[in-house]
C-alpha cells in the first residue's frame, strides 16, 4: 500500500508524509497557485505597511 511506504524497514526510519491526491492536484494547479501567490503578496504588503 502506498501509505505504508514510509513504514517499511530501512536503515533510516523516516516519517515523511506522502501527499494525497487532492494535495497533489492543488500543488500542480496554476490557478490555485496564482491565488495563493496573490494572498501571500497581500499579507506581505500589510506587514510592510505597518512597519512604515
Amino acid at each position: 500500500m502506498e501509505h505504508e511506504k514510509n513504514f517499511q524497514k530501512h536503515d533510516q526510519f523516516t516519517l515523511t508524509m506522502i501527499p494525497g491526491g487532492f494535495a497533489k492536484k492543488m500543488r500542480t494547479c496554476l490557478i490555485f497557485q496564482a491565488f495563493r501567490f496573490a494572498v501571500l503578496n497581500v499579507k506581505m504588503l500589510v506587514v510592510v505597511s505597518k512597519s512604515h
